[in-house]
């Protein structure tokens, strides 16, 4: 393609041909066609290249670029880095888009330049028809999310990396964290919010999370690191430039996540763990008056695993 799109879509893989297929043919029947493809190879060991190689050819939308092993956070920063468009759309290897998911994203970000990103209405796999959250509920008239931070400390789960439309240019210098093992997105999607408002595009289902035991495994590690990381980040002001409004918001978000943690690690069996994330949360909880978690924590630390699942079937207290 010698002009720039409109949209760069980044697919970060490593070992995954029999779901990037699947994926990237989700890509290619979007209605919206000015877009290319940035297909970051992360030094994949298995088939991953020979199996792509024949759809690029047929398709000059796709770029594929190959590089060391460096980890999810760094390969999503290389297609950022690479990306031409005016918008780039994240996506990883094992999701799926509906048809119009561009489409809409693209006409939503040109409908609202305040826009720093957007999002659509999207399901696990698990749950194909049910949406992760009622847009009527979080948005506003225009579809613009007021304080974002805040919903997702109600649970609210209105954004995942795959559902993800940015401005590239207000996005300027924002990349993801490279630290392994970690919520890497979560510092991405809050200085997203720093750059802009955040809204909402399209009423229906556009983008399916694939559920799967390759992403369950990690999380109890994923999470303690993560928090860890945010609360060092928020000790060393890198989230400063939000709102006053979403400073507070962001210490409610803080403290939800720190619940999810703990919970995360009892249910993986991570006792130890979970003594350490409770303990070193006890004071943002405090401040949060979060009484049912400082009470009922230390008891299910001792309590059978029968028990703790009987108490934690969502996974937070």
């Amino acid at each position: 393609m010698n002009t720039a799109p409109l949209i760069s879509v980044v697919i970060p893989t490593y070992n995954a041909p029999h779901y990037l297929l699947e994926t990237l043919g989700t890509v290619l029947a979007q209605t919206f066609t000015d877009f290319e493809v940035v297909i970051i190879n992360d030094g994949s060991t298995d088939d991953t290249l020979a199996a792509l190689e024949p759809v690029a050819a047929s398709d000059e939308r796709i770029r594929i670029i190959t590089q060391q092993n460096a980890g999810i956070g760094a390969a999503r920063n290389r297609g950022i880095n690479e990306a031409r468009g005016k918008y780039v759309a994240l996506l990883d290897h094992d999701d799926l888009w509906k048809p119009g998911k561009l489409a809409a994203q693209a006409a939503f970000m040109d409908a609202h330049p305040q826009c720093a990103a957007c999002s659509v209405p999207w399901a696990w796999s698990t749950w194909p028809n049910e949406p992760t959250f009622r847009k009527s509920e979080i948005c506003d008239e225009t579809g613009i999310v007021q304080r974002p931070l805040h919903w997702l400390a109600h649970g609210r789960i209105f954004l995942i990396s795959a559902s993800i439309m940015f401005d590239r240019e207000r996005a300027r210098g924002l990349r993801y964290e490279t630290r392994p093992r970690c919520i890497e997105d979560t510092p991405f999607q809050i200085g997203l919010f720093e750059r802009g408002k955040f809204g909402i595009a399209g009423d229906e289902i556009l983008m399916t999370y694939r559920v799967h035991a390759a992403n369950y495994s990690k999380q109890a590690a994923f999470y303690y690191n993560g928090q860890r990381m945010l609360r060092e980040f928020a000790r060393g002001g890198k989230f400063d430039a939000l709102s006053p409004q979403d400073r507070r918001d962001l210490n409610e978000f803080l403290a939800h996540l720190g619940r999810t943690t703990a919970a995360k690690q009892l249910m993986g069996g991570y006792r130890l763990k979970g003594l350490e994330m409770y303990l070193s949360e006890l004071p943002h909880q405090l401040a949060q008056l979060r009484w049912k978690f400082l009470l009922t924590y230390p008891f299910l630390l001792v309590s059978p695993m029968k028990v703790v699942r009987r108490f934690l079937p969502g996974e937070s207290v």
